[in-house]
């Protein structure tokens, strides 16, 4: 059975909040919840939202139908 899932891609932009590098997950996540300017990382959005990584991800996934990237 394949993957459809795409792979996560490194984006080469920093956070701007903690400087990480951003990838395609991140991406996604911040359009979803509307970062509009800015992309932020994964780890600064469940800072803020309070969660753990594996709640925001089933969140995303219930309610947005955003799924994460595989191999992330």
């Amino acid at each position: 059975m394949e993957n459809d899932t795409p792979k996560v891609r490194w984006l080469g932009i920093k956070c701007p909040r903690c400087r990480r590098e951003l990838n395609s997950w991140d991406e996604k996540v911040s359009r979803a919840l509307g970062y509009l300017k800015y992309s932020v990382c994964e780890d600064c959005i469940c800072k803020e939202y309070g969660s753990g990584k594996d709640e925001l991800r089933l969140t995303m996934s219930r309610y947005f139908g955003v799924r994460p990237c595989f191999g992330i």
